[in-house]
């Protein structure tokens, strides 16, 4: 009995295999790469800032519409040459805030655990601000970071 079992098994596994379809499809993998070329951008360049001792929260705003830099709160001094951040293309035209893409904010450290952010905003006009916040009991020492700015047309 278990021998005509194996075998209604085998036949039945063979049948079933025989009429079996199988479907198949061609799929095309495609990617498109564009090289980015380089394009000229000031640094945010905020200077040199004195604040007062155990100060407390302060900023300091680069303001491109105004052509100054300026503070609040415990600011006493800021040496900068800087007046704004702007980008030019590779034929020196500058290139309008609007149409640059660029972080609304970034974080600065001193490599001491000293942390301060930088916030960006067009002012939906062609000029860049950036607002540097000090934050309260501030450490002393070089503070920066990188970031990428696009431009695409």
């Amino acid at each position: 009995m278990r021998k005509y079992f194996l075998i209604s098994a085998v036949a039945l596994l063979a049948a079933t295999s025989a009429n079996a379809t199988t479907d198949y499809a061609e799929v095309t993998a495609r990617a498109t790469i564009e090289v980015a070329t380089t394009m000229d951008c000031t640094d945010v360049d905020f200077g040199t800032i004195v604040v007062k001792q155990n100060n407390a929260a302060s900023t300091v705003t680069m303001d491109a519409d105004m052509g100054k830099v300026y503070g609040d709160g415990d600011i006493l001094s800021i040496d900068s040459d800087e007046t704004f951040f702007s980008c030019n293309n590779g034929d020196g035209m500058p290139i309008t805030g609007i149409y640059l893409s660029f972080p609304s904010s970034i974080v600065l450290s001193n490599g001491n655990g000293g942390e301060m952010t930088v916030g960006f905003s067009t002012n939906g006009a062609e000029s860049i601000d950036a607002v540097l916040h000090i934050p309260a009991k501030v450490q002393s020492g070089d503070y920066t970071e990188t970031f990428t700015v696009t431009y695409t047309y």
